[in-house]
């Protein structure tokens, strides 16, 4: 998740927004993955999709998979997607500025 969070350093204190893993709720410095699961259409479903979560590479992304399994299960047709954090952040800071053409078949 992105939030705000208090830093005291110089050269004044105030609230800077952070990556926070959403397993550990610890920031996220360096590796991380952005993460979400989108299930596969059967006949004439509408598009399902996770929200998207954030969190550190490993041990709390294992975690993560095995909370999202118990609501979003692999075996119901969910499929895991990534995509590493700076990358993420990179293409959404790009899309700020412009909109994307929404494809009616994809909803």
């Amino acid at each position: 998740m992105i939030e705000y969070v208090p830093y005291s350093g110089e050269p004044e204190a105030m609230n800077c927004p952070v990556v926070s893993c959403d397993t550990c709720r610890r920031q996220i410095v360096g590796e991380g993955l952005a993460v979400w699961r989108i299930k596969l259409r059967v006949k004439d479903e509408p598009r399902q999709q996770t929200p998207l979560y954030t969190t550190h590479k490993r041990e709390c992304e294992q975690a993560l998979h095995r909370r999202l399994n118990g609501q979003y299960s692999l075996d119901e047709n969910w499929i895991d997607f990534s995509e590493e954090i700076d990358v993420f952040l990179e293409q959404l800071s790009k899309n700020i500025n412009r909109s994307l053409v929404v494809d009616p078949a994809s909803l």
